[in-house]
């Protein structure tokens, strides 16, 4: 029997990366690990701790992972955790979780860990090389922190600073900002319609079209996935082309296993 579940949203791998060492250190314990984007909320059984782990955009939550907590049935766990993974663990981010905390305490769960921890940044600029080593190796260091904690129940508390609220309250602009960037991407000459973009788009932005091609809508959330995992790297915006990291990102470029 497992005891917690851990559900991660990962557009670019960073999420992904530290959701799987969670994994592997709660092993013993019996832990179910489920990719947000492809769960049903209503079809998830009931178990002991959910661990909720996502990117930040925009000093918020992702849409696509705001929309899954509200869906979630009420009476499904005891316990809940949030791990928020932006590009710093500073007062910027701290009220990224502030709308999901409300969502759960209206279902009755109890919050028991709520943590930010930093990886390299995904848009506009690639941090320094030793930079994103230093986040990923304190990363994976907290995790390992983390997993004592989840299986303790260690419950935490924070002091969220009224600048990091303002903060968040801005940063909600950014899920309009994104619907626009969505309308702004196309495949070039490159594109072979492999698909690959509009079966993993988390919000199905991306339809294919009648040339076979990807259309892509009014849904974006600026998650980057379509644009960095596409392998003849045909996808970009039309005008914003200052928003995806110039040559991709990919996390494995700094993993040593």
């Amino acid at each position: 029997m497992t005891t917690h579940t851990i559900i991660y949203f990962s557009p670019t791998g960073n999420v992904q990366h530290l959701a799987n060492r969670l994994a592997k250190q709660l092993e013993p314990s019996g832990t179910q690990l489920l990719p947000l984007e492809f769960t049903e909320p209503d079809q998830l059984e009931r178990n002991k701790h959910l661990v909720l782990i996502h990117p930040v955009h925009g000093f918020n939550a992702p849409r696509t992972v705001k929309r899954f907590v509200k869906n979630l049935p009420s009476d499904l766990y005891d316990l809940v955790s949030i791990i928020g993974v932006g590009c710093n663990t500073g007062w910027v981010n701290g009220a990224v979780s502030s709308d999901l905390r409300k969502q759960f305490n209206k279902k009755g769960y109890s919050i028991a860990l709520d943590e930010i921890l930093a990886m390299p940044l995904t848009f506009i600029m690639n941090f320094p090389d030793d930079l994103n080593l230093k986040l990923i190796a304190e990363s994976e260091k907290k995790i390992e922190d983390l997993s004592k904690a989840l299986i303790e129940e260690t419950v935490t508390t924070r002091n969220i600073p009224a600048k990091s609220y303002i903060l968040n309250f801005l940063g909600k602009g950014e899920s309009p900002a994104a619907r626009m960037f969505g309308l702004e991407l196309h495949a070039n000459k490159d594109c072979v319609a492999c698909g690959i973009c509009w079966e993993n788009c988390p919000e199905k932005n991306i339809k294919q079209k009648k040339n076979g091609k990807p259309g892509f809508g009014f849904s974006c959330s600026m998650c980057m996935r379509c644009i960095y995992n596409c392998p003849e790297k045909a996808i970009s915006p039309r005008i914003s082309k200052f928003i995806p990291i110039k040559n991709g990102y990919s996390l494995s470029k700094y993993l040593k296993d």
